[in-house]
């Protein structure tokens, strides 16, 4: 089993969105942050976790992407077309997560069954808006993806030898995903997505994010995270941590196992 990272290009936001002092959200104080993609090369079939930014959003949005950087031409640098892909898991829907998730219509996607549910009630009432985005789902619907959703909020569900997901509630968004993935070599790695953006998030002392849906659910979330990192004695790997992601091995230069 190998794990490639890819990078998914540089996004800039509000700095109280990653950190949170409770002031008002500044929109000149702003901060870099990394977009991740991750490919499992696994015996079993290819596995993908998350897709990176939306297509439809890059004029919304102030970041910087070059075309090598969608997961489309990541995934192409690496010898690996979509429809080789067996099973795309995403962390969450937003925008920066589930972008190009259409262009994977043979793969099982897998997606939290609360996130899921209240996207689509939010589509279906014509309310979807940022972070998410109705073009995407338009697509999706379109074309019938063939989701696969997972409830079980906090338990560790495995998707196949050595890969599972760590479900997680209510707290950055209705419902994540995070990745556990157990290496011979470089150990086991338990990836947050925006469930933890940054080393900083954690402390100590922990601080909160302001970009969260729900503050008790977050912290529900991140003691759980804690919690199986010890477990399984996974380092973290966090969504959107510009320190850690320039020390980690990109799919340009490598891949871990």
């Amino acid at each position: 089993m190998k794990l490639y990272i890819m990078d998914g290009g540089v996004g800039c936001t509000p700095r109280e969105i990653v950190i949170s002092t409770g002031a008002p959200i500044d929109p000149t104080d702003m901060v870099d942050i990394p977009t991740m993609m991750v490919l499992i090369d696994h015996p079993d079939g290819k596995i993908l976790y998350d897709t990176g930014w939306s297509q439809a959003e890059r004029d919304n949005f102030p970041f910087t992407i070059k075309e090598e950087e969608n997961v489309l031409n990541r995934l192409k640098a690496l010898g690996v077309e979509p429809d080789d892909i067996k099973t795309v898991i995403i962390s969450h829907l937003h925008v920066d997560h589930a972008g190009y998730l259409e262009f994977f219509p043979k793969a099982e996607v897998i997606v939290s069954e609360p996130e899921f549910n209240e996207v689509m009630k939010l589509y279906n009432a014509g309310e979807l808006g940022t972070p998410y985005n109705k073009l995407d789902a338009d697509e999706w619907m379109r074309i019938g993806m063939n989701w696969r959703l997972i409830g079980d909020e906090g338990s560790v569900v495995p998707i196949a030898d050595g890969v599972s997901v760590l479900s997680l509630g209510i707290g950055h968004a209705f419902g994540m995903l995070a990745l556990l993935v157990e290496l011979e070599k470089e150990g086991n790695v338990l990836i947050t997505s925006d469930a933890i953006y940054c080393q900083e998030n954690v402390g100590p002392p922990v601080k909160l994010p302001g970009g969260i849906l729900d503050a008790d659910g977050y912290i529900k979330s991140f003691n759980r995270i804690m919690e199986v990192a010890e477990e399984y004695d996974a380092k973290l790997w966090f969504g959107h941590d510009m320190e850690q992601f320039a020390t980690l091995k990109k799919s340009t230069e490598g891949y871990y196992e």
